[in-house]
């Protein structure tokens, strides 16, 4: 067996602690059963379970490689032989076996009046739903401490509180958004890439492989973290799925936009492309953008060893190109159509293009400028680049300086003006040279 999750297994969960946690959970089971409020037993032991899985899970979570290297045990882990799967899964489920102890506890109670009322298909669709959105929030937790674990922040006390959030904010927000489609459309159905499926059936679906890519993103930062190799071709994968599952929804959008998709791939490139440009966005703000690697890359490129430097690419890097690619498809397919609104299009998609690369730049110049505290600097910038001046400006003509405005020819012009400054900027800065000065 798994030794770190054996380890972790001694650790959480002792006789006492689950004693302690059943011993609870069946005075407040007896309790509502001779109250009033027995009716609503379903929803509170509902509400038990989120505060085991997702509120005290992601804690736990987060906490698992954290907490090592408080103890300052986490460098002799990494030495050991447990190789990056066994020790996400060890970890991921070791460390959250009391919060699944108490959560699976309650399961029952939530599930049972379901039977009684909608059938055994509704209560499994159901269970496996709760199940899989807290491993999905305590995967995105584990996932977000592996992430600042290797930007070494030192604080480690608020990044545990800010991985916990984010794992709780994931679960919250794919439930959330799912409730918010259900709601809108007002059927139990959704067309995606022109196909109909059941809303609750695709819920779970999309939630099955979400989750899989969290667990898959953890095992690509546990081996960041094991000094081994990751390559290309996961974070490209994921690319991909991102796009394909993005764009698959141009179907559902009202009618009056999909006039605007004159050959059919217009409006789910738009789809596609957006969620690729929040991946580059993300990205380049959470890793770190390390001048000796940057200056290899230059080194492999210099000497035509491209196969080398696109396997070294790191995931900001590859998203910036996948939206490059997307961008620049999108304005050909706009320029081969005839229609008045198309040109105007065409320019808001290249002057998006020449902002975006002017933002990346932005936070590699920055990462070198003010050290660790540069992503949160080049994010200040952008915010009163995007902000501030359009509404110093009052939205006139001017604003196509600063902003992606459609049919203005000053927009694409300044931003890839401005885009090629920082850029030169931000190579002239991570040259050896200008860090001697």
């Amino acid at each position: 067996m798994n030794p770190e999750f054996v380890r972790n297994l001694w650790l959480e969960a002792t006789p006492f602690r689950l004693a302690l946690i059943a011993g609870v959970l069946l005075l407040v089971f007896a309790a509502l059963s001779v109250s009033p409020f027995g009716a609503a037993a379903a929803s509170v032991a509902q509400l038990i379970y989120w505060f085991f899985t997702v509120l005290w899970g992601t804690r736990s979570a987060a906490l698992s490689v954290v907490g090592e290297i408080r103890e300052r045990t986490w460098d002799s882990q990494k030495l050991s032989s447990i190789g990056p799967v066994e020790m996400v899964w060890g970890k991921l489920l070791g460390a959250t076996i009391h919060a699944w102890f108490g959560g699976l506890l309650c399961l029952p109670a939530v599930l049972w009046p379901i039977v009684r009322t909608q059938g055994a298909g509704a209560a499994l669709t159901q269970g496996a739903t709760m199940l899989l959105l807290a491993l999905l929030a305590q995967a995105v937790a584990l996932l977000s401490s592996l992430v600042l674990v290797r930007r070494n922040t030192g604080n480690w006390r608020l990044d545990t509180f800010l991985c916990q959030v984010a794992g709780i904010a994931a679960a919250y927000s794919f439930h959330s958004l799912w409730r918010s489609v259900q709601i809108l459309t007002g059927s139990e159905t959704l067309d995606w890439w022109g196909l109909t499926f059941g809303s609750a059936q695709f819920h779970l679906v999309s939630l099955v492989l979400f989750t899989a890519w969290a667990l898959v993103g953890c095992w690509r930062a546990m081996r960041t973290e094991l000094r081994l190799s990751n390559g290309p071709f996961v974070w490209l994968a994921w690319l991909l799925f991102l796009f394909f599952y993005q764009a698959g929804f141009a179907a559902m959008l009202p009618a009056g936009l999909s006039a605007m998709e004159p050959q059919g791939a217009v409006l789910r490139l738009m789809l596609g492309g957006l969620a690729l440009i929040g991946s580059a966005y993300s990205m380049v703000f959470l890793e770190p953008k390390e001048p000796v690697r940057l200056r290899w890359l230059g080194e492999q490129l210099r000497a035509g060893r491209l196969w080398r430097a696109f396997a070294g690419l790191d995931a900001w890097m590859l998203s910036y190109g996948a939206t490059l690619v997307v961008g620049l498809a999108l304005v050909l397919l706009v320029a081969m159509d005839r229609q008045d609104s198309m040109p105007g299009l065409a320019l808001a998609v290249l002057a998006m293009l020449g902002f975006l690369t002017r933002d990346v730049a932005v936070f590699v110049l920055f990462g070198r400028i003010a050290g660790g505290k540069g992503d949160f600097a080049a994010l200040a910038v952008l915010a009163a680049l995007y902000l501030l001046v359009p509404m110093v400006l009052k939205g006139g003509p001017l604003a196509a300086l600063f902003l992606p405005v459609p049919g203005s020819l000053l927009s694409p012009i300044a931003g890839w003006t401005q885009a090629m400054g920082v850029v030169w900027w931000a190579k002239r800065s991570i040259s050896p040279s200008f860090t001697r000065r």
